[in-house]
């Protein structure tokens, strides 16, 4: 099947927008966050769960356009992710241009559909090639490895540097210098975007510190809300809405 035939949309009129509910936020930031990550894989299986339904308020009483305003925003949208997710800006950009200038021709529904599933599967691919690239030294690609197969536990930076069999100094030092963020700060990150995807599976703050191997609950949720400007409870509130 091509990844095109999985997305469809139902558009609501605007008497109605207040008796029907638009794309659930969870929904939304579990496709996007695919994208981010450059996983084609639950990209996919995301697009079957939802059965890719995408309800919007209708912004054109032309059947055509509103459909290629929905395109315009999910494109959009996805660029902003892939971004996020380390793809180049400019190669992020020219993507979008291109994908909005085929969409503008495009004359049937179905094929404005097919075009958004195609190129959202591409753009996450590019994602994905692109965290694949080597541009690290080995001893940071180690290191970013050991912390990918880890991070339910508690890890430490002298622990990841015995792995990589250099000193811990030293490790820090190239780290910082190789992708511009504090180890420490770089570890504590990932593990709150492994938290993120559980609260949105409906995991409990609780349950999530053993998961993602947080020292405790209050730790946690301080460490969440320095990074995120809102408490788990409060992120959690904010997708139901």
């Amino acid at each position: 099947m091509n990844i095109g035939e999985l997305v469809t949309v139902k558009t609501i009129d605007n008497k109605n927008v207040f008796n029907e509910k638009h794309t659930p936020y969870s929904a939304e930031i579990r496709l996007l966050s695919c994208v981010q990550q450059g996983d084609i894989e639950s990209l996919i299986a995301q697009l079957e769960n939802l059965n890719s339904i995408i309800v919007m308020g209708r912004m054109s009483d032309d059947e055509l356009m509103q459909n290629k305003y929905m395109a315009v925003s999910v494109i959009t949208l996805a660029t902003r992710y892939a971004i996020q997710g380390g793809l180049n800006e400019t190669k992020a950009y020219e993507f979008s241009d291109r994908v909005i200038k085929t969409i503008d021709k495009l004359t049937d529904k179905n094929e404005i559909f097919m075009c958004i599933g195609n190129e959202i599967v591409k753009l996450t691919e590019d994602v994905k090639k692109n965290k694949k690239q080597p541009e690290f030294s080995p001893h940071i690609r180690n290191c970013i490895k050991y912390i990918n197969e880890n991070i339910s536990r508690k890890i430490s930076v002298s622990e990841i540097a015995e792995y990589c069999r250099i000193s811990a100094d030293y490790l820090s030092q190239i780290f910082k210098k190789e992708i511009g963020e504090n180890l420490s700060s770089y570890i504590l990150r990932q593990k709150l975007e492994k938290a993120k995807s559980l609260l949105l599976d409906g995991m409990s703050s609780k349950e999530i510190i053993t998961e993602v191997g947080f020292s405790s609950q209050t730790y946690f949720i301080t460490a969440f809300k320095r990074f995120y400007k809102m408490t788990p409870s409060e992120f959690v509130k904010i997708i139901k809405e």
